[in-house]
């Protein structure tokens, strides 16, 4: 398991400094005065007391739906506030939308920050999907996480992943699930040069 997720410079999504949170609406962080000034001309929109939970809510569906990661990440200081009391359904997505910004922060700045960020939230979704046996979307959880984890070349972890959701596809059934695991898995082992086993887990997701 990683560790907790952490907060990000709303501007450019750097994790681990030490952050300030703006001491007008302290919803959102920055790692620096480069960074707050930056990120004025956009949190300028929204800068005043504290919203209204519902409303946060409402902000970050409609930056989810903009691919706005970073108008996401605006309101990640929040995020705990947010899914605190919610049924689960709407606690998977919210975790869902934050892991998905951190996924589009890592495709635009590479930072390795992103991807650790996206492997914490997406491992809490696969302990809620599976307490809601949503385990279709819990196998697709597990290949997005051994994705981030060789992104950041945790190879063994990722590898763990894939098998877990290759076993989980296969035993309720989901061959797209499986597909995706054993693909991984093939060019996992292309990559080390076990061409041997790269073949196989290949044909197995052609197979599925």
């Amino acid at each position: 398991m990683m560790a907790a997720h952490a907060a990000s410079c709303a501007h450019c999504g750097t994790q681990g400094v030490k952050l300030k949170r703006c001491s007008v609406c302290l919803d959102v962080s920055y790692c620096g005065a480069e960074c707050q000034k930056a990120g004025w001309k956009g949190h300028k929109q929204t800068c005043e007391l504290p919203l209204p939970l519902a409303e946060v809510y409402q902000k970050v569906g409609e930056a989810h739906e903009s691919n706005d990661w970073r108008g996401v990440l605006t309101w990640e200081g929040r995020m705990e506030e947010l899914v605190a009391g919610l049924p689960a359904a709407s606690v998977n997505y919210l975790l869902h939308v934050f892991a998905r910004a951190h996924e589009l922060g890592l495709e635009s700045t590479g930072s390795s920050d992103h991807a650790l960020s996206a492997i914490g939230l997406e491992e809490r979704r696969v302990e809620l999907l599976g307490k809601m046996e949503r385990f279709r979307d819990q196998g697709a959880a597990l290949c997005s996480i051994a994705k981030h984890l060789l992104s950041v070349d945790k190879r063994l972890e990722a590898e763990k992943s894939f098998q877990r959701a290759r076993r989980l596809g296969s035993q309720h059934g989901f061959g797209l699930v499986e597909s995706e695991a054993c693909l991984g898995l093939g060019k996992m082992a292309m990559a080390e040069e076990r061409y041997e086993d790269g073949v196989q887990m290949l044909l197995s997701a052609k197979r599925v």
